[in-house]
C-alpha cells in the first residue's frame, strides 16, 4: 500500500475533500463538513490529514455529541485515495454484529459511532479483522468515535481492553465548542449568512448585543445547537439586524459567566464578604470541573490547559472525593480529612 507521495499532493487531496464535502450539502441545511471548519480545529485536521496517509490504520476519535465526529471519520475517509475508492460504512455500536455484517467484505471505511455499545463478540470479531488488516487485498480502515476518553474506554467493563488498545493508534481529539470560544462568532456569522440566504435576506448581521449572548451560552450539543440557534434567529428576526432578543434557548444552563463565578460568589458571601483565597478559588473551579465532565481527568486536564499528571496532583493536594462530587448536588463539597 502506498503512502501519499509529499505534503503538497496529500494537502491537494484535504482540498478537494473539503470541496465535496461543502458541494455536497442540501440547500436548507449547511454541509456537514462545517462543523470542523474553524482555527480552534486546525491541529486536528492537521493530525487526521497525517493519519489519512497511512492507510488501514485504525483511529479512535474521542469527542462530545455535535462537535463534528462522524463529518471528521468522513473527511479522513474521502482524503485516503486507497480507502475512497471503497465503500463508506457508518453504523452505531449496539447495531454492529457479526451476523448482521454477513456478505459483508472488509473494504473503504468501517465508522463506528458509540464504541463502548459494542458487544463482547462484536469487540472479538473487530479485533480480529484489525489484526488481519495488512493481509487484505484491498486497505481497508476502521475509525471508531466515542464521547468518552480513550483512559475511561479502557477502563470501561463492557469493553474488552485488547481490542480498545488495538483501535488507540491513531487517536484524535475533538474539543467541545465552550472550551474554544474564538471559534463561536466566526462560525455564527458563517451559519446566519448561509440561512439567511436560504430564506431570501442576504443582508441579516448580527448585532453587538447578539454576538455578546452568543459567547455567553455554554452549548452543551456543541456546533449543533449553535446551528440551530443562528437558524432559529434569523427565523426570528423582525428586521436586518438580529438582536438579542431573536437568540433564544432551550434547555440552556447559566451562561458562562455566572457559571465560572458562582463558586466565588458563594464563596465570598458565605465568608461574610471576605475574599476568598486563590487556593479556595481553584478549588472550587476544579470541583466545577469535575462535574461538569462528570469526574473525567483527560477532559479536565483539557479544558485547564495543564497534563493529565497535573490533574491528579490538583485533586489529591485540595483532598477531593470524585466519586462524591459527581454523585453530589451543586452544594459545595468539603474537603477530605
Amino acid at each position: 500500500m502506498r503512502l501519499l507521495s509529499t505534503e503538497s499532493e496529500s494537502g491537494a487531496r484535504i482540498a478537494h475533500a473539503l470541496e465535496v464535502r461543502r458541494s455536497s450539502g442540501i440547500a436548507g441545511d449547511i454541509p456537514g463538513y462545517w462543523l470542523l471548519d474553524s482555527p480552534g480545529l486546525a491541529g486536528v485536521l492537521e493530525m487526521a490529514r497525517r493519519l489519512a496517509q497511512a492507510p488501514g490504520t485504525p483511529i479512535l476519535i474521542e469527542g462530545e455529541r455535535g462537535t463534528g465526529v462522524p463529518e471528521l471519520a468522513r473527511l479522513i475517509h474521502d482524503a485516503d485515495p486507497a480507502a475512497r475508492r471503497g465503500r463508506w460504512w457508518m453504523i452505531s455500536g449496539s447495531l454492529v454484529t457479526p451476523p448482521d455484517m454477513r456478505g459483508w467484505s472488509p473494504d473503504g471505511t468501517l465508522f463506528i459511532e458509540d464504541l463502548d455499545t459494542l458487544r463482547p463478540a462484536t469487540q472479538a470479531w473487530l479485533e480480529e479483522l484489525l489484526a488481519k488488516r495488512t493481509e487484505l487485498e484491498r486497505p481497508f480502515r476502521i475509525i471508531a468515535g466515542s464521547r468518552m476518553s480513550a483512559s475511561d474506554l479502557l477502563r470501561h467493563p463492557g469493553l474488552r481492553e485488547e481490542f480498545v488498545q488495538a483501535l488507540d493508534v491513531g487517536r484524535l481529539v475533538v474539543p467541545p465548542l465552550r472550551s474554544r470560544t474564538g471559534d463561536i462568532l466566526g462560525l455564527a456569522r458563517r451559519f446566519l449568512k448561509h440561512y439567511a440566504g436560504w430564506q431570501g435576506r442576504p443582508l441579516l448581521s448580527f448585532s453587538v448585543a447578539a454576538e455578546r449572548k452568543l459567547l455567553a451560552l455554554t452549548y452543551p450539543a456543541n456546533v449543533r445547537e449553535l446551528r440551530n440557534v443562528v437558524e432559529r434567529a434569523a427565523a426570528l428576526a423582525t428586521g436586518v439586524v438580529v438582536g438579542e432578543e431573536a437568540i433564544v434557548v432551550f434547555d440552556q444552563t447559566e451562561p458562562r459567566q455566572a457559571e465560572l463565578f458562582r463558586p466565588l460568589a458563594a464563596r465570598v458571601q458565605r465568608g461574610g464578604g471576605q475574599v476568598p483565597t486563590l487556593a479556595e478559588i481553584e478549588r472550587d473551579y476544579l470541583v466545577m470541573l469535575i462535574r461538569e465532565f462528570k469526574g473525567r481527568r483527560t477532559a479536565i486536564s483539557r479544558a485547564l490547559g495543564v497534563s493529565y499528571s497535573t490533574v491528579l496532583r490538583m485533586i489529591a493536594v485540595h483532598q477531593l472525593d470524585v466519586k462524591t462530587i459527581v454523585n453530589s448536588e451543586t452544594t459545595p463539597i468539603a474537603a477530605a480529612g
